[in-house]
């Protein structure tokens, strides 16, 4: 899958691993109260609202998504029901304050917003002692319920809507062990592979990635090989020697960039251009100006070299990033 939802949280947070995420993924998707569609200003984080005005990430509303919202969230609630040991247990958590750690902070209950989910589940968690009304569209929930309850939603959605679920924060409940190694195992490579994402410039990156799909396409291709291969395991040589040849070759590519022999050939087809264009108009006006112009050929021969960068001939899949890493820093 080319496309995430991201989970548990409304804002994507801005941190090395969004903007990693924001390089290898074509989008990405985060689940919003619907008041945010009206009043994004009002309601996104600063970074989060610049995201979206990107077209970075894309919001979704869930009651847009499912078809019959109420049936859909039936199964959750039955799977509570159908264990009442462990529904007792939770019920007394909720009670005495269950302190969760999604995001350690001092809430002794998580907060959902109603806009998340039909109103229906809320009626019947507070039914099973595991939820109540907060403040505006908020209900305080059981923190062990409510942390299962944030997961499926996604789980469903992303399903819907061709997206992986992922988050930067907890595993989910669902995921095998196998899918975990794969996303562990993904994470390292990108984090090792990906060292510069602080310094990216969001304004750019959209229209880099447009504009250099196929090469994306190409890099993602050589990290899938690895992290979905079960015989290649992290920690392992074999893994570290495969790790080490992408990041030695997207090395290569960056220093072949700017290489002195690239750069020669460049410019004497640059002083090439000049000599003929002056040849053609050396009566007019024109043509005595740009001659006459201190450092013409070498101004000339710069831009071009920014612009020919991509020129280089790739086959390893390593291009997209040797041209990120000059193209979209600030």
């Amino acid at each position: 899958m080319n496309n995430l939802l991201y989970y548990p949280y409304i804002n994507v947070p801005r941190t090395d691993w969004t903007l990693r995420t924001l390089l290898y993924y074509d989008n990405i998707g985060s689940i919003v109260p619907q008041e945010y569609f009206y009043e994004p200003e009002r309601n996104y984080d600063e970074f989060m609202l610049e995201l979206v005005r990107s077209e970075l990430v894309t919001p979704i509303n869930p009651l847009d998504v499912l078809d019959n919202p109420r049936k859909s969230t039936q199964p959750f609630i039955e799977l509570i029901r159908d264990n009442e040991k462990k529904l007792k247990k939770a019920q007394k958590r909720f009670i005495g304050g269950y302190r969760g750690n999604i995001h350690g902070d001092k809430f002794s209950k998580a907060n959902i917003h109603a806009d998340k989910f039909d109103q229906e589940i809320f009626y019947q968690l507070e039914e099973l002692g595991l939820a109540e009304s907060n403040e505006g569209r908020w209900y305080s929930v059981e923190k062990k319920t409510a942390n299962n309850l944030m997961n499926f939603l996604p789980t469903v959605i992303s399903a819907k809507t061709d997206r992986l679920a992922t988050t930067d924060y907890i595993r989910p409940f669902y995921s095998r062990s196998s899918f975990k190694k794969i996303q562990q195992k993904r994470e390292t490579i990108l984090t090792s592979l990906i060292p510069f994402p602080q310094d990216i410039d969001l304004t750019r990156l959209l229209k880099f990635k447009e504009k250099h799909s196929d090469l994306l396409e190409a890099f993602r291709s050589q990290v899938e090989l690895i992290a979905l291969d079960s015989n290649i395991i992290e920690g392992t040589p074999i893994f570290y020697q495969r790790l080490s040849e992408l990041t030695q070759r997207k090395d290569e590519l960056s220093a072949k960039m700017s290489e002195s022999k690239f750069k020669s050939i460049l410019f004497g087809t640059v002083c090439g251009l000049i000599g003929a264009y002056q040849g053609i108009a050396t009566a007019s006006t024109t043509g005595a100006i740009i001659g006459a112009l201190p450092g013409f050929a070498n101004a000339v021969y710069s831009a071009l070299q920014i612009e020919r960068a991509e020129n280089i001939f790739d086959q390893s899949g390593l291009k997209y990033l040797a041209i990120a890493d000059k193209r979209i820093r600030k």
